[in-house]
């Protein structure tokens, strides 16, 4: 089946996708560099990208490399850092931005030390000058917050899904499959990232394909550290490399045991480059195989090129998760400026609309509003009423919520009333049933020594009805009631009217 194309003025089509996520329950979302280009950030293969930045930096690295190589003598040059193997890159040759992203980096000087400052510099510019993320990261965390978020795999190193309480730690895991179920959603009043091991527990929601720029790892022990912590930052904007302090202290306690020195490591940034094996490949695995499982009926890619081998492989398997739903209803829905191969991609991808990813995001918005849920503060507040225990509530508080017949219970009760309760009596703004009484012609009914003995108003007859609201005024007697004979119902009769009023 060929990709349907779908442009950004085609509101039919803009219509049905939307229509296809609000009846989604199971998303998997996949993004790369275009999501974080409204923030500043700019992309890797689009004019003035990161390659064309790198590639720069990199000649004016080389000149300058060539000015001191021709200074300092061989005899003082350091040594290499692999010695009996030739370097893929040469120090004067002209590289490209996207060889900076590979392995090969590490087997010359000037490349290592341009990858340093390189990433160095991202990264402040990233914390120091990004203030917000973009409107989709923001889609993500909607998708998260309505329970239709299976996990959300990205190509990007920024971080910026953390900044919208999107959980990035990989050791949270896979979370709980019952997040999804009908009865979870109902009862569930928070979002799903909550604690570890709750029936609404996310787990990781975000997969770093590519490592991320919170952390530096050791290239020999695979520790990882911060980056602000002993000049560490400073170090790598001037293109070295600070040492593992865990190393250098294995290393120390063996000298000073008298023991034979161990090898010290150097940090790098806790990314993964092209020919490079992520160190959580095994926990990455073991995520996406869980979310294979789950069968999820939409998978959306977002801002992505597709061209890395690892993250092809990952879409076929997602795309074919999707469309093993029965009666076809699986979609898999590519949102970039560029169009995906034919080719490779007939057959996986369903739709392809031509947009930026915020640009859709605010269209998506207007066809289906209903996708972002809404908590108006009336509701918070009836949350906040319906947890609070009747033993935090106030003397003045809720006096309407206590009937007659409480009252009468607590007040004929032998047991010793709390406090907040006698004040709450004593405070009730009704008239004692005595001065009323004292003005009616029955008042005969009453025992006047039993009124003397007693310290508080006698009980009113009841009205019949239980639970009723005090606030609200008794209900006048039905018209069969007036052609009663009986005396001691003609009383009653009165004396409700006489309470009434």
């Amino acid at each position: 089946m060929p990709i349907a194309e779908i442009e950004r003025h085609d509101n039919r089509q803009l219509q049905n996708v939307a229509n296809i996520l609000a009846a989604s329950k199971k998303v998997v979302v996949v993004t790369g560099a275009g999501i974080s280009t409204n923030c500043g950030i700019p992309d890797f293969r689009s004019e003035n990208g990161l390659y064309d930045l790198i590639q720069s930096q990199h000649e004016q690295a080389s000149v300058c490399a060539s000015a001191t190589r021709c200074t300092i003598p061989r005899s003082q040059s350091p040594p290499s850092r692999f010695p009996g193997k030739a370097p893929l890159i040469s120090a004067t040759s002209n590289i490209k931005g996207k060889d900076l992203f590979s392995a090969d980096v590490w087997n010359d000087p000037v490349s290592t030390s341009t990858f340093y400052s390189f990433i160095a510099s991202l990264r402040k510019k990233i914390y120091d000058e990004v203030k917000q993320s973009s409107g989709t990261h923001r889609f993500i965390r909607t998708l998260r917050d309505s329970r239709r978020l299976v996990r959300c795999y990205t190509q990007n190193i920024d971080g910026l899904e953390t900044r919208e309480g999107l959980c990035a730690d990989l050791d949270r895991g896979k979370g709980n499959r019952a997040r999804f179920s009908k009865k979870t959603i109902k009862s569930a009043n928070v979002p799903s990232s909550t604690l570890p091991g709750g029936k609404s527990d996310g787990g990781c929601e975000v997969v770093q394909l590519h490592g991320d720029l919170q952390r530096l790892r050791c290239s020999l022990c695979r520790t990882t550290c911060a980056w602000d912590e002993e000049g560490r930052e400073g170090l790598l904007l001037d293109g070295k490399a600070p040492v593992c302090q865990m190393c250098h202290a294995q290393d120390q306690e063996r000298r000073d045991r008298g023991k034979r020195g161990t090898k010290i490591g150097s940090l790098r940034p806790n990314i993964v480059l092209y020919g490079e094996e992520n160190p959580s490949e095994d926990i990455i695995g073991a995520i996406s195989t869980h979310d294979l499982r789950l069968a999820p009926d939409v998978l959306l890619i977002l801002g992505t090129s597709l061209h890395v081998h690892g993250l092809k492989t990952l879409v076929k398997e997602f795309a074919r998760a999707v469309h093993a739903r029965p009666a076809a209803k699986g979609k898999v829905i590519f949102v970039n400026l560029t169009k995906p191969a034919e080719s490779v991609w007939k057959g996986f991808i369903d739709y392809w609309i031509s947009m930026d990813c915020d640009q859709w995001v605010s269209s998506l918005r207007r066809h289906r509003p209903d996708l972002w849920p809404v908590q108006t503060p009336l509701d918070l507040e009836l949350l906040k009423t319906k947890s609070r225990s009747p033993k935090n509530l106030k003397p003045d508080e809720g006096q309407h919520k206590f009937t007659f017949e409480k009252e009468n219970r607590m007040k004929n009760s032998d047991s010793p009333l709390p406090s907040k309760f006698k004040q709450h009596l004593c405070a009730s703004s009704r008239p004692p049933l005595e001065a009323v009484l004292n003005e009616s012609p029955h008042t005969k009914i009453f025992s006047t020594q039993d009124t003397a003995k007693s310290t508080q108003p006698p009980t009113p007859f009841p009205s019949g009805r239980r639970n009723r609201n005090p606030t609200t005024p008794l209900k006048r007697p039905r018209d069969d009631e007036d052609k009663i004979t009986r005396p001691f119902k003609r009383m009653k009769k009165d004396i409700l009217e006489i309470w009434q009023d």
